[in-house]
């Protein structure tokens, strides 16, 4: 007979894995996530940041930063706990750059925002094609 207490157990409790799994999934769900939201900003047409064109501005970055963590189905699917473990453009130390200035993609920091990361890799690929 199961009590009360083990049907209230976390599924983290009784599933080690679940928690990697969750991780898993919330990271590819981001990419997917940052590459439409950055694509608005990166392809429009107008900018095109590949070749040595201008970079975007540390601005478009925290924008994207902010749409993406706010996207509603990114919060739907997956739990605070999950959302809090990517590193956001406002608690890094990126946060106190002049955001009007050229982001440079040379950045090695610790820590630094998903956002950064995947959209760096982004940028670098459309360099490259």
């Amino acid at each position: 007979m199961i009590n009360d207490s083990a049907l209230d157990m976390d599924v983290h409790d009784t599933h080690p894995v679940a928690p990697e799994r969750a991780l898993r999934s919330a990271s590819l769900d981001l990419q997917q996530i940052i590459a439409t939201v950055a694509g608005r900003y990166l392809n429009n047409g107008r900018r095109q940041y590949s070749n040595g064109a201008q970079s975007p501005t540390w601005r478009t970055l925290q924008t994207i930063d902010e749409q993406v963590f706010e996207n509603r189905g990114f919060r739907a699917r997956h739990d605070d706990t999950v959302r809090s473990t990517f590193v956001r453009f406002g608690d890094s130390r990126l946060s106190g750059i002049d955001l009007d200035e050229p982001v440079d993609w040379r950045r090695d920091d610790d820590d630094l925002p998903a956002v950064y990361l995947l959209v760096r890799a982004l940028v670098q690929a459309d360099a490259t094609a």
